[in-house]
């Protein structure tokens, strides 16, 4: 009798050097600002949990119905949130292959309900929202802690 299964086998180990000359051995993960300046010592490299668990990321992304410069994320599960005075096309943008062109991903035309969207993003993603006939519009998008 054959079973179906799987294979899994281990990640090769690879070292990552760092910028003070340093190296890691995967898995950890390094933190570092939004200028990509290592925060802490690489000599005690924080594992995933460590840094993912209760980590928090706000961006404002639109304010007094002015929409924010883009914003990089850190990547993630995110909620989008938005509230208008009066409303016409709110759409959460993202940076396409290209580098330039954005890319509408959600759109929204009346007030959340249940707390906001909750929208996915790789590490690294390039994100802005487009303001359409809107008026008093705020919009923020928080990374939710894993």
């Amino acid at each position: 009798m054959k079973r179906a299964g799987a294979v899994v086998n281990s990640p090769a180990v690879v070292e990552i050097a760092l910028p003070d000359g340093t190296y890691i051995t995967p898995p950890a993960y390094v933190p570092v600002d939004k200028t990509a300046q290592v925060l802490g010592s690489s000599a005690s490299p924080v594992t995933v949990t460590g840094v993912t668990t209760g980590f928090r990321e706000a961006f404002q992304l639109a304010s007094g119905n002015t929409a924010s410069s883009p914003a990089t994320l850190f990547g993630g599960a995110y909620v989008l949130t938005q509230g208008c005075t009066t409303y016409g096309t709110v759409t959460l943008r993202y940076r396409g292959p290209d580098g330039v062109t954005m890319i509408g991903m959600v759109s929204k035309t009346a007030a959340d309900s249940g707390g906001g969207t909750v929208v996915s993003f790789g590490g690294g993603a390039i994100v802005d929202v487009s303001l359409s006939g809107t008026a008093g519009c705020n919009v923020a998008l928080s990374r939710v802690p894993q």
